[in-house]
């Protein structure tokens, strides 16, 4: 069985797509640079791994197998920033 990669697995979105593809009977790996106890929501039946991606022996790890990436990983924000850093955001709009 072909092996997914979700990179951000462990976020709003990532979570959600690691749902759906072990819903439809896929392998999954998924790789967030979070701690897993802070994951949005995780699943046992996934291969769970804490990586940070921005190192190249961490994706070569997270991709060994993979024969389809999703890649979802980004320091872009995301609602957990935007609920972490409120006034921030206020100040912006």
């Amino acid at each position: 069985m072909p092996l997914h990669l979700v990179a951000g697995g462990g976020g709003f979105i990532g979570g959600h797509l690691v749902k759906s593809l072990l819903e439809s009977g896929h392998a999954v790996r998924a790789v967030d640079i979070k701690p897993l106890s802070e994951w949005h929501q995780s699943f046992p039946q996934a291969e769970n791994l804490q990586l940070d991606l921005s190192l190249r022996s961490a994706c070569e790890q997270a991709a060994d197998g993979a024969a389809e990436i999703y890649n979802l990983a980004a320091d872009m924000g995301g609602i957990g920033f935007i609920e972490g850093h409120k006034a921030q955001w206020m100040l912006i709009l």
